[in-house]
């Protein structure tokens, strides 16, 4: 492959990268509680990145026939890029790759009958309910080579399973809820029936409340989502913008003390761990918020560059895209205090699991306001049943700046380790 590019390439060529990605997926997927689709499939493709007279190109094909026609491509589109003066990496390493050999085992009629006993389970119990199911293994190859040398590969598994599941009450009403886990490896994932068991047999009572501010607990789901409006300010490209709220607060004490939120490659059992970036810098701990005090934000060489700081190691790429910044995966540091300890606090307070509209928000403010897709009374310390035709709303930025509390539980959400939070107050409109 370095060959062919560099059979291709001027001389005065100030550098090159390129990345090549092969893969193999095998999707099953369950509608309406009967099986839908198997299939499987392999993909790869091959992207390259040229600064020819300090502008970048970037070309891409799925045939490696085509790599030198795409290598002209990109030192064709070169005089239309960016202007970019900074250097590749020439020392990346491999400590590790985000693979498990177990992923090999995947079998396909074990997966199918895993998961019909699972929607057995819950029909037995709800036999009109809607359940759709699905389920996931993907191995790849990612291999980054450079013009200063970079020759760096590894594999990388996935394991995805997800599950949600429609209820209609006798009034008409819906109980709608989902659960999905993510792993290196093919795992046991029916604990999350009982999950979903549990959270509709809380809702089938019905409760009432009145328009006004409530205690809300918010699960690590429901938290990591509001979280990640925090999240996108801390992202170099909008930090260059001048959109993030955060832009000119760097060093400066801004949320409590107890709010500390970390970018981290490294979280155990993920599959979204990288050894290194999408541009062969290495990837560490990234301190976003320490304490209550703005630390750092995320970036790559490129907007490194533009905000004249140290790049972080959170370059993403495909082979048909240019690098740009994303989070490896938020973690928010634990409290102290156990999920049961803090709901038994709850005299009478909303247990808020998931949201309708959240997206239609502001995320440059942090101001959120949704319908509560599935929420529950919380009454004495305890779930008392389901409130429906209720919106939320609120700003996460001042939430995290007053007082609230975090559990010692904590839960991977995808690529995030996240805690509970209960908030004293947030607005519920009934």
């Amino acid at each position: 492959m370095r060959e062919i590019i560099e059979r291709v390439i001027p001389s005065k060529l100030k550098w090159y990268d390129a990345l090549y990605v092969a893969g193999r997926s095998q999707p099953v997927s369950f509608k309406n509680n009967r099986l839908y689709s198997i299939s499987e499939s392999e993909s790869s493709g091959f992207g390259i990145r040229v600064n020819l007279n300090g502008k970048t190109g970037f070309s891409h094909t799925n045939s490696l026939d085509n790599i030198s026609e795409t290598v002209k491509r990109a030192l064709q589109m070169s005089s239309f890029g960016d202007s970019e003066s900074f250097n590749l990496p020439d020392n990346t390493t491999r400590s590790f790759e985000p693979y498990c050999a177990e992923i090999e085992k995947f079998n396909i009629h074990d997966e199918i009958d895993g998961a019909e006993k699972i929607i057995d389970d819950i029909k037995s119990i709800y036999p009109q309910i809607s359940i759709d199911l699905g389920i996931s293994s993907a191995q790849s190859e990612v291999r980054l080579i450079n013009s200063t040398g970079v020759d760096q590969s590894y594999r990388e598994s996935h394991y995805g399973f997800s599950i949600s599941c429609t209820y209609i009450m006798p009034d008409g009403s819906r109980i709608e809820t989902w659960e999905s886990r993510s792993e290196l490896k093919p795992v046991d994932c029916s604990e999350l029936k009982d999950i979903l068991i549990k959270k509709i047999e809380n809702g089938l009572t019905v409760e009432k409340i009145e328009s006004q501010s409530y205690p809300v607990l918010f699960p690590p789901q429901a938290f990591g989502r509001l979280i990640g409006f925090i999240a996108s300010g801390f992202n170099g490209v909008s930090v260059w913008k001048g959109i993030s709220p955060f832009a000119d607060m760097k060093g400066e004490k801004i949320f409590s003390e107890s709010f500390t939120m970390i970018d981290d490659p490294l979280i155990e059992g993920s599959p979204y761990n990288i050894p290194f970036d999408g541009e062969g810098l290495p990837v560490s701990k990234n301190f976003l918020i320490r304490d209550g005090v703005i630390e750092t934000f995320i970036n790559d060489l490129k907007y490194a560059e533009r905000l004249n700081i140290k790049p972080t190691g959170n370059a993403y790429r495909g082979y048909s895209s240019l690098p740009s910044p994303s989070f490896h995966g938020i973690r928010i540091k634990p409290g102290e205090n156990s999920f049961e300890d803090i709901i038994s606090t709850i005299d009478k307070g909303v247990l808020a699991e998931q949201f309708i509209g959240l997206g239609q928000s502001n995320t440059i403010t942090g101001d959120f306001s949704a319908n509560l897709a599935l929420a529950y009374l919380i009454e004495n310390g305890k779930i008392k049943g389901r409130v429906k035709d209720c919106m939320i709303s609120g700003n996460i930025i001042d939430l995290m700046k007053g007082e609230f509390t975090l559990s010692k539980d904590v839960e991977r959400k995808g690529s995030s380790l996240l805690p509970y939070c209960l908030f004293p107050a947030v607005s519920i409109t009934a």
